[in-house]
């Protein structure tokens, strides 16, 4: 049996915004079902993944948003990620999900790889990137990659005294390891 064709990973376009909203919707629901507050997971999904607000997200605006990447597949966005550069030479993952049934095939690294490329052109020297505290796919998935927990704080979406934390976790990044 031939390998399938891997998934084209690009900047994305406001096109994309119905696919990135249903596949980050999903993602997070999946992944966040068991670990956090039911109303705490919907009221993320509305205010982060609202088809229109995703919309006028596909547009870069630099610095401070590099744009949603999107991986695609026959027309269906199958992962979208994005980030910024949040300082000198600091760079910011701020999303990056996968359809649920596509974990494992590489997807998740590429888009990760196209992302950091964006920052690298940037100036950034180092990546962060914020993980719930008990994400058992997230957190394994960035320190595979060489990220390395730097701090524990209190989930930027979240109320100070609900409990809900984030790992902030570090990715020392050079041109010369850059991926294209």
């Amino acid at each position: 049996m031939a390998d399938p064709i891997a998934p084209t990973v690009r900047a994305a376009v406001p096109a994309d915004a119905p696919g990135i909203a249903d596949v980050c919707t999903r993602a997070y629901r999946a992944t966040y079902r068991d670990l956090l507050p039911e109303a705490f997971v919907d009221a993320v999904v509305v205010r982060f993944y609202d088809e229109t607000r995703v919309r006028s997200e596909t547009v870069p605006a630099p610095p401070h948003w590099l744009g949603y990447v999107v991986a695609e597949e026959a027309g269906t966005v199958v992962g979208a990620a994005g980030g910024a550069i949040t300082g000198a030479g600091v760079g910011e993952l701020y999303v990056l999900y996968l359809d649920p049934d596509r974990r494992g095939e590489g997807i998740g690294t590429r888009l990760l790889d196209h992302v950091t490329a964006q920052l690298c052109d940037h100036g950034a020297t180092g990546m962060w990137v914020s993980v719930a505290e008990g994400n058992d796919l997230g957190v394994p998935f960035y320190r595979a990659r060489g990220f390395v927990e730097r701090d524990r704080v209190p989930m930027h979406t979240s109320a100070a005294d609900d409990g809900l934390w984030s790992l902030r976790m570090h990715l020392v990044i050079a041109r010369s390891s850059r991926q294209s």
